[in-house]
């Protein structure tokens, strides 16, 4: 996905206008067969500073992985890889099994380029994030109805915060997105110092953008799929706008409802109307799942909060059920069990079991990047956030990704270290990219809003970027087939780049 009065600490340094991020070139990666794995897959690591601020500060292994081009004698060279988050492994997408994988590995991606997967610092295997999985388990209302519900909220985000510095040390102050960047540049010094492919998905294009900001005169080829903008300084604008395509795209997914007789809930009269009830029911008498799953690790009872919260977002991601995940067709049979007999298995999300998981990952450095809340908000002005969620986003009230990234940053302990900001080095004529960067998004997209892509296209400046729009619904567009994806592979084999404006459709929703 995913602000306090923060002492503006970024060391992104510029002076007129050129970036300045230069790394010393490190010693190569020595790559090694991964174990136990089936596959040609190249696991390796790299020593690089927890802060670039001072290379002679502490160090740490980044992970790095490696699945050789499967077209050796076409190979143009690296193709750098993020799939988003941010909090996952990379590096588990390189397996079989993991979530990408099958997509990958058909894909023109891992046939002409040899495909790199760095799991980011405080992620996977690269010194990932720790916390109290029992302390973050427990069940906090987002949307507090008291004062002294609201003041429970922060108390408890401000001990998790704690319990994560504590089991992380210093090192959770140093997992922002321009370390990250700078991370990257130093894998593709060590390398060989072959010009930078990206490919970026969701928050990978923060990390891709920022990357660019950076080091703007080694990129070849960079794609951003389903764009995050980082200048937003306000916290109400980044959640508002999130808040709003995350409705956009649910009116999307009740008006294919209503046009598709498989939809579970094509017969119901009214199915936002269908929506609301449920959230109002499950806010008064939440549901438990009895999944074997949720009964072996104790989940909460599902509330009408969850429900209209990240559980129905993220199923909205995948519309037409990639990579396994239910789809929409899932996500009404999903709703309709919940009302009908109690069923909700697919709208729960397992509780964290041990001191390291992606969602700690996925908070941490959202915290370090994004100062989301004053954190001496006052229960009052809580409430005209309140206020104003449900007047711009009936159904969804207002929840999602930055909803709850508002409250689990509001009382972080460490600052922000790579605060909001305008990309304004590449208005230089003497940063121009060589091709310009291939942005693409949805305009119906329930995480990464398409206001995002378009604002971030003006900061690079027509030269620098165009935007493919894909006339669709989802998260995303590469992984689906069709024109847009089509075109990616044209531009990232080719450096064929789509005339600005251009507008395509992929196949299904």
């Amino acid at each position: 996905m995913w602000l306090t009065t923060i002492a503006n600490i970024a060391f992104l340094s510029l002076a007129n206008g050129v970036p300045t991020g230069k790394i010393h070139h490190p010693s190569p990666i020595a790559w090694t067969d991964c174990i136990n794995i089936s596959v040609p897959l190249k696991c390796g690591t790299l020593s690089v500073p927890i802060d670039w601020r001072d290379p002679r500060s502490k160090r740490f292994d980044l992970f790095v992985t490696k699945i050789p081009a499967r077209n050796a004698s076409g190979s143009i060279g690296n193709l750098f890889y993020n799939p988003g988050g941010p909090g996952d492994a990379p590096s588990s997408d390189l397996v079989p099994g993991g979530g990408m994988y099958e997509w990958l590995m058909r894909s023109k991606t891992t046939e002409y380029f040899d495909f790199i997967a760095i799991d980011p610092r405080g992620t996977g295997k690269s010194n990932p994030v720790q916390c109290d999985p029992i302390l973050w388990s427990m069940e906090v209302s987002e949307f507090p109805t008291s004062e002294d519900e609201y003041t429970h909220m922060v108390s408890h985000w401000r001990e998790v915060g704690a319990s994560c510095l504590q089991l992380t040390g210093s090192f959770l102050g140093y997992v922002n997105t321009d370390s990250s960047a700078r991370d990257f540049e130093a894998v593709r010094l060590a390398l060989g110092n072959e010009p930078m492919n990206f490919l970026g998905f969701s928050y990978g294009t923060q990390l891709g953008s920022q990357y660019a900001e950076l080091y703007p005169h080694n990129i070849r080829a960079m794609v951003l799929d389903a764009n995050l903008d980082h200048s937003q300084t306000s916290p109400i604008y980044a959640w508002e706008t999130e808040s709003q395509g995350y409705e956009n795209t649910l009116l999307q997914f009740f008006a294919w409802c209503k046009d598709t007789p498989t939809c579970a809930l094509h017969d119901e009269t009214d199915i936002p109307a269908y929506f609301d009830r449920l959230v109002d029911s499950a806010n008064a008498h939440p549901i438990t799942s009895t999944s074997a799953a949720c009964l072996a690790a104790a989940c909460p009872p599902v509330t009408g909060t969850n429900i209209m919260g990240l559980n129905t977002q993220s199923l909205l991601v995948l519309p037409n059920g990639e990579f396994g995940s239910p789809g929409w067709l899932g996500l009404a049979e999903a709703l309709k069990n919940a009302t009908t007999n109690g069923n909700v298995d697919l709208l729960v999300q397992l509780p964290p079991t041990a001191t390291t998981n992606g969602i700690f990952s996925y908070v941490a450095i959202i915290c370090a990047d994004w100062p989301f809340a004053e954190p001496n908000e006052s229960y009052t002005q809580y409430l005209n956030r309140l206020h104003m969620a449900r007047t711009l986003s009936p159904h969804t009230r207002g929840a999602g990704e930055f909803w709850f990234l508002h409250t689990a940053c509001q009382s972080w302990p460490v600052p922000p270290r790579n605060p909001p900001h305008e990309i304004t080095t590449l208005k230089n004529p003497s940063n121009q990219l060589k091709t310009p960067i291939l942005m693409v998004n949805a305009l119906h997209d329930p995480e990464t809003s398409y206001a995002w892509a378009v604002n971030l296209q003006r900061q690079f400046g027509d030269k620098n970027a165009v935007l493919l729009t894909r006339n669709g619904s989802g998260h995303t567009s590469y992984t689906q087939s069709g024109a847009v994806s089509d075109a990616i592979d044209e531009y990232l084999v080719r450096l064929k780049v789509p005339d600005g404006g251009t507008v395509l459709r992929n196949e299904g929703i």
